[in-house]
Formats: C-alpha cells, sequence, structure tokens
C-alpha cells in the first residue's frame, strides 16, 4: 500500500504501477527503497488495524492514512452499522454456522449406525453431541456460538 503526496494532497490508494506509469523514462530496481520512493513523493502505507474488525455491528471503511511520527499508516472510520446491516451479517453467519453444524452432523454420522463399534455411555455421550449440535441455532448470536465439544 502507497500513497501519494501531489501538491500537498494525498493521493491514495497508490500503487507501484502507478509510479512506474507516471514515470516511465526511469529504470525502476526491483526492490523500492523508501529513500527512493520519497524521491518521487511516494510513500508506503502502514497497515493498522481499526479494531473492529470482528465487531458485526460496525460499518469500517477505511479513509486517508494518517502521518503518524515519520510513518504513513492506515486510518479507518468506525461507525455503528444500521440494523438492516446488522441482521443481514447476522443472517449471512446464520448460514456459516449451520453449514459447521451440518459438516459436524456428517463426520460424526458413523456414531450412530447400527454396526458402529460405540456403546453404552459413550454413545450417549456421541447422541447429546449431535443433540447440542442440532441445537446450535437456539443460541442468541451467531457471532458468539459454543460449540460442543466433540466426545473422546
Amino acid at each position: 500500500m502507497y500513497l501519494k503526496l501531489d501538491n500537498g494532497n494525498i493521493v491514495y490508494p497508490y500503487s507501484i504501477q502507478n509510479l512506474k506509469v507516471e514515470n516511465s523514462n526511469v529504470s525502476f530496481p526491483r526492490n523500492l527503497t523508501d529513500e527512493l520512493l520519497e524521491r518521487y513523493n511516494a510513500y508506503r502505507v502502514y497497515p493498522k488495524s481499526s479494531g473492529f474488525e470482528d465487531d458485526y455491528t460496525k460499518d469500517i471503511e477505511e479513509v486517508t492514512p494518517i502521518l503518524s511520527g515519520s510513518i504513513y499508516v492506515q486510518n479507518w472510520n468506525v461507525t455503528d452499522a444500521d440494523q438492516a446491516t446488522i441482521d443481514k451479517r447476522k443472517e449471512i453467519k446464520w448460514d456459516e454456522v449451520r453449514k459447521e453444524r451440518e459438516q459436524l452432523l456428517k463426520e460424526s454420522d458413523w456414531t450412530q449406525l447400527p454396526d458402529s463399534p460405540i456403546t453404552g455411555s459413550k454413545l450417549t455421550e456421541w447422541q447429546n453431541y449431535r443433540q447440542s449440535l442440532r441445537d446450535i441455532t437456539k443460541e442468541p448470536n451467531p457471532f458468539n456460538i459454543t460449540w460442543p465439544t466433540i466426545p473422546s
């Protein structure tokens, strides 16, 4: 990630390809140093977490990087998501949870077959595990699922 300073204005995003196109008469080395980039008013932008990547109730938008000390870092605008967006994200997450649940049920189907070597209390553990998987959609929040432990 890069940016370019153009007459005091920040051009972002900016790429090495942009730099090469704008300076087609220059043969750049494979590895561009920060010093070389600076000669062309181009600067690396260092990644920085917004701190809200896992919060489905927030909208996160990358905005113009900021100068932090002597380097540019990513900058984020974090706002509350509207209810329709939150509901859609939950719907998508519930679909993911159901797919995971179905996979775990398939992987444990063999425990319920008549010729399964599992019997007695171990069979009951597997049956309880499978029922807990079926009940997973009764949990209130698909982003905070407590998955049952696979019997050993």
